[in-house]
């Protein structure tokens, strides 16, 4: 089946159509290409890409933990996701040997990667509440989540901002490969978000508006899934460059096909229980811990040919 480019544009946000020319990215901002590994580059991109679900993991954690969904479980979850969140920052932007980074030396990134620090500082005022108070109210989650999409809106910049920056500088990471890895990325984020936008319903007095967005962040995933399994040249995505990323994706695939199904009952029936959050929050770290895991075999293959 051939995807239709607008739906798909929509849900890419068509990245590639609106990168400039190769040549443009070169290396006149003053990063020597020699100096900069193919592990690197797909390690800077991964590692900004989960920052984005990173922002979306602790306003989960919040809200499961404040719903009584496996309280100390959710606690543990937003706590690591806060200190790994603040480890990586620094690493994208100064380095860190044992992440697999070295300082950032382009300054568009490097701007990119400021522009989180006004909305991250707020989020991390509100995260040390939760984690200080083990608790909060609906509204405070309510205000959480909104300023985790400032963080994630101008961290997906950042994301984007590092694949446009390092794709083509070195032969064998092709910018489909960077802009395919940001793709993929992204594909951690909406899971969380996702189970985010579930328990955000649950907890409404009115549903509707959380199982709204809802509808919106399970149609993003499963066209992105679909364009990362079949390939989509137009908007930069590449299909599986080998056997091993192939089977990882039909295995991500068969574990959301049961979780889509269970949003899109919630959606229909406008009601979401405990024992729905109980049942799908084990369910969508799984499905985490796979797409994670593709993630990182795109990170490992820095083979893919530029014809792909």
């Amino acid at each position: 089946m051939r995807l239709p480019k607008p739906l798909v544009c929509a849900a890419l946000a068509c990245v590639a159509l609106t990168l400039p020319p190769a040549n443009a990215l070169g290396t006149t901002e003053g990063a020597d290409p020699l100096a900069i590994t193919a592990q690197e580059v797909t390690r800077k991109v991964n590692v900004a890409g989960r920052q984005r679900m990173l922002s979306q993991r602790m306003a989960k954690a919040s809200c499961l933990m404040t719903s009584d969904i496996a309280a100390e479980r959710h606690f543990e979850q937003l706590t690591q996701a806060h200190e790994l969140f603040g480890r990586s920052d620094t690493a994208l932007r100064l380095g860190d040997q044992e992440i697999g980074l070295g300082p950032e030396q382009r300054r568009a990134v490097m701007r990119a990667l400021e522009e989180v620090d006004g909305p991250w500082y707020r989020y991390d005022r509100l995260i040390r509440q939760v984690m200080s108070n083990r608790t909060t109210d609906q509204v405070d989650i309510e205000r959480l989540s909104l300023v985790s999409l400032e963080v994630l809106r101008h961290m997906n910049a950042a994301v984007n901002q590092t694949a446009r920056s390092y794709g083509n500088v070195l032969p064998d990471v092709p910018l489909a490969l960077t802009i395919t890895i940001d793709v993929a990325g992204r594909q951690r984020m909406l899971s969380q978000k996702a189970m985010k936008e579930l328990c955000l319903a649950h907890q409404a007095a009115d549903p509707a508006v959380h199982l709204a967005t809802l509808q919106g962040t399970i149609e993003m995933f499963d066209l992105s899934l679909t364009a990362l399994q079949q390939g989509f040249a137009d908007v930069g995505v590449l299909a599986p460059p080998n056997s091993e990323i192939a089977r990882q994706l039909t295995l991500v695939r068969d574990l959301w096909m049961p979780i889509q199904a269970q949003y899109r009952m919630a959606i229909e029936q406008g009601v979401v229980d405990s024992a729905m959050l109980e049942q799908m929050a084990p369910a969508t770290d799984f499905l985490l811990q796979e797409m994670n895991r593709a993630v990182g075999l795109y990170e490992a293959d820095t083979r893919v040919a530029a014809t792909n």
